[in-house]
């Protein structure tokens, strides 16, 4: 696991979850590239939007794997970084999947490490904590000085995850499951199922400078993919089709405004587009 630490000094941010892309497969078509197009266009345009790379990029196709290499495309591993250099300076960090995987058993190597070293982004793994801080910035009027840089902090965990996700329930339920491992989390972020889908609970946490309890609110998030279904092993396996693209993550920042002659707070929210 690794802890990544990111700051966004706004009133609001962005986190777009990319994964579930399969670089080289067949039903990575038309319809799937342009969406991820128009994401890495919107990101490249918006300094306050970050990205975190969800695993499964690449194809990976071997003659052990369910995917044929002869039904792959071989410049896969030079593709992803043209797709992704333009906005390298606005993702956080990178995470395996089951395919990147595949290499990971085989050699030990996956091909997502040179795509991070390439690119200059953190390789994180199997799993990773995001530290998110949003602020804005607020001047003096006269002075013309800062006066207020404080921000929200929230906690991000992104894994790829395992198992299946037949129904919409069953694949949301595998970002759930995620807080089995990691505690005091804001949003958890789950691929692999390659469905887009989100829920929000909310349960009571200790708050001890107020000596009392307070409501934690938690997103889960099942981050999407961008695979064509008809003729992929997605029909053949009878799973639904689903939406293409990546899940848009608004966090509220920190901001100081005055009311009445009184200062008052922003309070913290997350808001999932799908």
């Amino acid at each position: 696991m690794r802890y990544i630490a990111a700051n966004v000094v706004a009133d609001h941010a962005y986190l777009i979850p990319i994964g579930d892309i399969h670089i080289g497969d067949k039903a990575f078509g038309k319809v799937g590239r342009a969406k991820l197009k128009g994401y890495i266009e919107w990101v490249a345009k918006t300094p306050n939007a970050r990205i975190f790379l969800m695993g499964d990029i690449f194809n990976v196709a071997s003659r052990q794997s369910k995917t044929s290499p002869f039904e792959s495309s071989a410049s896969e591993y030079e593709e992803a970084e043209g797709i992704f250099k333009p906005v390298a300076k606005q993702i956080v960090g990178a995470i395996d999947g089951n395919h990147e995987a595949r290499m990971l058993d085989m050699f030990g190597y996956s091909p997502l490490q040179a795509l991070c070293s390439r690119l200059e982004i953190p390789y994180c793994g199997w799993s990773a904590v995001i530290e998110l801080g949003v602020g804005a910035t607020s001047y003096g009027r006269k002075t013309g000085q800062i006066r207020n840089n404080r921000r929200n902090t929230y906690f991000i965990y992104c894994h790829h995850t395992t198992g299946g996700g037949g129904t919409l329930g069953g694949a949301l339920n595998r970002s759930v499951k995620l807080q089995d491992m990691v505690q005091g989390i804001d949003v958890y972020c789950g691929g692999h199922n390659h469905n887009l889908a989100t829920g929000v609970r909310s349960v009571m946490v200790p708050y001890a400078p107020g000596q009392r309890m307070r409501e934690h609110k938690i997103t889960y998030v099942d981050c999407g993919s961008y695979l064509d279904w008809n003729e992929s092993y997605a029909e053949k396996g009878m799973l639904p089709p689903g939406k293409l693209g990546s899940p848009r993550i608004r966090f509220s920042g920190y901001s100081h405004t005055h009311h009445d002659g009184k200062l008052t707070d922003d309070s913290r929210d997350v808001h999932v587009s799908l």
